[in-house]
């Protein structure tokens, strides 16, 4: 289960953030992602609230299946599956041994799937350890869309790894308040697709 925290920020806020934190972003860290989403013509994926993407990050291929994402002042929390895979296929094919569900990565092997929305964006990550929890604090900045329309963006994500669940939320929301950190109650993949009606 993946739990984060996303916020419309500035770099500028990334950097308070970060010198408030006493952290210090390692530029050799930074990953560069390119991600493509994917679903059938008749739009299965998008239904049930599913993602489903290809994304290289760095040299890396990985693919990635996100189930059922509820979102609450900015914490995002929602199953997630992925393995290293240099096609769909073979994504479909490893991904229920992370536990994704066999079912549908099978059905989906039998089906056309098609391109739907890219992001492109440089992630600048940062280990926050305090207060018992361990969680990854990232700089996003680049560009999303679909087929027909993009636009930039620009967020911090904060991503919960291991410890006190409890003083990670009241450290993130403290964090937020204090520098008016905007809520993102949107997916990078719903963001995307809503330039589809524009």
């Amino acid at each position: 289960m993946e739990q984060e925290f996303k916020w419309r920020a500035r770099p500028e806020q990334f950097k308070a953030l970060c010198a408030a934190l006493n952290l210090v972003p390692n530029a050799q860290a930074t990953i560069q992602m390119d991600a493509t989403y994917y679903d059938t013509p008749d739009g299965l994926l998008r239904a049930h609230k599913i993602g489903l993407r290809l994304r290289r990050e760095n040299v890396q291929s990985v693919c990635c299946m996100k189930l059922r994402n509820t979102e609450q002042d900015g914490l995002h929390v929602h199953a997630e599956y992925e393995c290293a895979a240099d096609t769909l296929a073979q994504g479909l094919r490893d991904l229920p041994a992370q536990g994704a569900p066999a079912d549908l990565c099978a059905q989906l092997m039998q089906v056309p799937l098609i391109p739907i929305a890219h992001v492109q964006f440089i992630r600048q990550p940062v280990l926050w350890a305090q207060d018992g929890f361990t969680a990854e604090l990232s700089l996003d900045t680049g560009t999303l869309g679909s087929q027909t329309n993009q636009t930039d963006f620009c967020e911090i994500e904060c991503e919960y790894k291991s410890g006190d669940y409890t003083a990670f939320q009241s450290a993130c929301q403290t964090q937020a308040a204090r520098l008016a950190l905007a809520p993102e109650p949107l997916s990078k993949l719903a963001r995307a697709l809503s330039l589809s009606k524009v």
